[in-house]
């Protein structure tokens, strides 16, 4: 079948594609019954035809090719593609041509939306969409959210607890779930989101979907006036890494046998470019437990990235070293339809793809034994059966974070994700804070300091010996899980001795409207 794709043009290819993501059952046999390599092929084959198509008809694109001495006839092959062809990001191509340059034809599209991003990383953006390019986006997410939530089978009220505003998640998740679920829009309400789950009762079955840091204080606030167990209540997250402890923490809240499940998504892409599966979270699972088979996934042991799988017929994705040394990947965009083609667009988000075959040699070698890792696996056992049958064979996509998203501190980075693990170690630490901050700064003496920010939640008063708190589990906790910190502490304890500073509730440091959670001063 993988000669046959090469045989066959994009137009078939992307007819049969529409065709059969119009049908759950048969696109889940597609992904799970014919071999990985068949997949890849259709990526391969459509990245150069969107090139081509992008090449021709967006003016931007034309022109950053031109400037890049790019000889479009040239690109024949993918190896040809990614040799030749420079990458896009921000910088080099967004901030360089205007919107309607970007667009096809250099017009904006008659009908469609804007997006806006959230800022986290400088200035908003906002991000041109057509009507017409939702079309197989819808399809994709209708697959996601079946398999995940077997949704055509269970009544689900979803609750969309994002922020909303001009940025792409709120509008845009409410806008895809409204074809296949009841969905309301409580924005980051507590008492509205209590207030819904009293109204309809507990025979439904619900799906709260918001940011991580939301989601736990939503827990928290809510414990208060309802019994989470009482409640059918699975998760939606994403925006930014979980750690496995808040996995834990959320679930232990909810009804045993709740799922939560993370996504990944960009404004300047889309939503749901890659999704959580029962596979991934059992793989992550196990790395974290496992160092050999984490170095070889994700090149180090001490992050644990998120893990997701994603359909490589919509989005190609490659990886690529930055100047740094470190993997980032590129995204390729695979409809013809997106008015505003991204080719070869590089968030500089800290990450890579694996192969499904190549996952699962690592985890022949690794983890030979791994189908009797977890009694669990979705709602069945794992069997070599299931294992068989069920799983999503899918490319791979691990995102550690922002490339930049690190403090270094004497040869040592240090994640937030980390700080996280930290904090949530111990149960009055996790109980008192909001949100936190980690940064670098230097004294008069060009000593450097490592600071860390403690938001506290409300109600909760700063003093001198929960301050010691903080940096006593801190210290310990960090020491045991980030070895290049310890062996730097360990040399000299004056250079990266945490400085912890508590800040109340209503701190002006915390009181800037954001719809994520800035971690890096």
């Amino acid at each position: 079948m993988k000669n046959l794709v090469k045989l066959l043009p994009v137009s078939v290819l992307t007819r049969f594609e529409s065709f059969v993501m119009n049908d759950y059952k048969k696109a889940k046999i597609l992904v799970t019954k014919s071999n990985p390599e068949v997949l890849e092929e259709i990526s391969k084959k459509k990245l150069i035809a969107v090139f081509k198509h992008a090449a021709k008809n967006v003016p931007a694109y034309a022109d950053f090719l031109k400037k890049n001495n790019v000889d479009v006839s040239k690109i024949k092959t993918f190896e040809d593609y990614n040799k030749f062809v420079p990458q896009t990001n921000k910088k080099n191509y967004i901030k360089k041509y205007g919107y309607e340059a970007r667009c096809f034809n250099g017009v904006l599209p008659f009908r469609g939306n804007i997006d806006e991003s959230s800022g986290s990383s400088g200035s908003p953006t906002n991000w041109i969409r057509s009507v017409k390019e939702e079309d197989m986006l819808f399809k994709a997410a209708k697959f996601e959210f079946n398999y995940t939530f077997d949704s055509d089978n269970k009544d689900y009220i979803v609750l969309s607890a994002w922020s909303t505003g001009p940025w792409a998640t709120g509008v845009k998740f409410c806008e895809i779930i409204e074809h296949y679920c009841l969905v309301k829009n409580t924005d980051t309400d507590v008492e509205n989101i209590i207030k819904t789950l009293k109204t309809f009762g507990k025979k439904y079955n619900y799906i709260i979907a918001g940011y991580p840091p939301f989601v736990k204080h939503l827990l928290d606030e809510g414990k208060k006036k309802i019994n989470w167990k009482d409640y059918n209540v699975d998760i939606i997250t994403g925006g930014e890494g979980i750690i496995l402890e808040w996995v834990d923490y959320v679930k232990n809240h909810l009804k045993k046998g709740a799922k939560v499940i993370s996504s990944y998504g960009a404004s300047d892409i889309d939503i749901g470019v890659g999704f959580e599966t029962p596979f991934s979270q059992l793989i992550r699972k196990v790395a974290s437990k496992n160092k050999k088979l984490s170095m070889e996934l994700f090149g180090h042991h001490e992050k644990l990235p998120m893990l997701f799988q994603y359909n490589p017929s919509m989005h190609c994705i490659t990886n690529h070293i930055n100047k740094q040394g470190k993997q980032e990947y590129q995204i390729s965009l695979l409809d013809k339809n997106v008015v505003s083609p991204k080719i070869k667009y590089n968030l500089h988000d800290e990450g890579g793809v694996i192969k499904y075959t190549d996952m699962i040699k690592l985890l022949d070698k690794y983890e030979p034994k791994i189908a009797k890792k977890l009694k669990k696996f979705g709602n069945k056992s794992i069997t070599k059966e299931v294992l068989k049958n069920d799983v999503l064979k899918l490319p791979f996509l691990y995102v550690v974070g922002r490339s930049d998203g690190t403090i270094s501190l004497d040869g040592a980075n240090v994640y937030p994700h980390q700080i996280e693990m930290c904090l949530h170690s111990h149960p009055r630490l996790i109980k008192s804070t909001k949100s936190f901050r980690i940064g670098v700064d230097y004294d008069k003496k060009e000593n450097i300091n490592f600071n860390i920010k403690i938001h506290l939640n409300k109600g909760v008063k700063a003093n001198d010996n929960l301050k010691q708190l903080y940096h006593n589990i801190i210290l310990k906790r960090l020491m045991e899980i980030n070895s290049d910190f310890k062996e730097s502490y360990l040399n000299d304890r004056s250079i990266i001795n945490p400085c912890i500073c508590l800040h109340c509730h209503d701190h002006e440091l915390f009181n800037v409207c954001r719809i994520k959670n800035k971690y890096i001063d």
